[in-house]
């Protein structure tokens, strides 16, 4: 989407998986073009099969980046 932001959400509490679904499912997906590919990293509050279910009925595929690991 470029440098533009387009799913912005202010919320006064800790982001838990139960924050996070609202923000997907209220906020960010019904802002994304079709067919949309969602990359996210490993925080557990973005996993979870509700999550995951609602990025995929709305017709969108999840990635996740790998665990990062600071060996080198």
């Amino acid at each position: 989407m470029g440098t533009t932001l387009f799913a912005i959400g202010l919320f006064d509490c800790n982001i838990n998986r139960d924050v996070f679904y609202v923000w997907i499912t209220k906020i960010l997906l019904p802002e994304l073009p079709e067919n949309s590919v969602i990359f996210m990293d490993n925080a557990s509050f973005h996993k979870g099969k509700n999550i995951e279910q609602a990025i995929i009925n709305a017709g969108h595929q999840i990635e996740y980046l790998p665990v990062y690991s600071h060996q080198i």
